[in-house]
């Protein structure tokens, strides 16, 4: 597949059969119909190649679901959503992501946000929250998950977390990288706010 508009439709196929196969997805929000490719810019970050390359060691159930995302890694517009003040060098060396299904997605659709979201090994990710309900979903990988007043866990492939609207929540990675959707509905800002604990 040498047609980047194949390497997406590769994409939004895999993640069609994505929901397809997994209620907790359906069950957040509907899958939406008719997503038409949006010409957007591609722009990489420090993690674009680590994704990109990372076909290695996978820890994942969903090997054709990773593959079809680490394909489209050079040709997405990767965000990182923080300034270096914010968070630190090291942190935004280590994270990045893009917003492949949404209202400025690479598919886009008011119905919905998916972000794909990597995060590389010895990495927190800092307390914040946001307007928007979130759904992850693990697509490979493995990191432990804190939210207030929800008991922490180290989510691996398949697994899911739900955060309420405004939720604080952190990530922390350990000998192992992530790559998780981040699901959105009904609210989209694309500002996490980092909370003081």
């Amino acid at each position: 597949m040498n047609n980047t508009t194949d390497i997406f439709d590769k994409a939004k196929i895999e993640v069609q059969k994505l929901w397809a196969n997994h209620k907790e997805l359906s069950n957040f929000v509907n899958f939406p119909k008719n997503l038409v490719l949006n010409s957007l810019k591609s722009q990489k970050t420090s993690v674009t190649d680590k994704l990109f390359n990372w076909n290695k060691n996978l820890n994942t159930k969903l090997l054709e679901l990773h593959k079809a995302i680490s394909d489209l890694s050079p040709y997405v517009n990767w965000e990182q959503g923080y300034k270096e003040k914010e968070v630190g060098k090291d942190f935004l060396n280590k994270y990045g992501f893009f917003e492949l299904i949404g209202p400025t997605g690479h598919f886009q659709t008011s119905e919905m946000a998916l972000y794909v979201n990597f995060l590389d090994k010895n990495a927190y990710y800092p307390w914040h929250n946001h307007e928007a309900e979130e759904l992850y979903f693990i697509v490979s990988g493995e990191a432990k998950f804190e939210s207030k007043n929800q008991k922490e866990e180290i989510l691996s492939s398949t697994k899911t977390r739900f955060h309420k609207s405004y939720q604080p929540h952190a990530i922390t990675t350990l000998d192992q990288q992530i790559l998780s959707f981040v699901i959105w509905k009904n609210k989209f800002e694309n500002i996490s706010k980092i909370v003081q604990q």
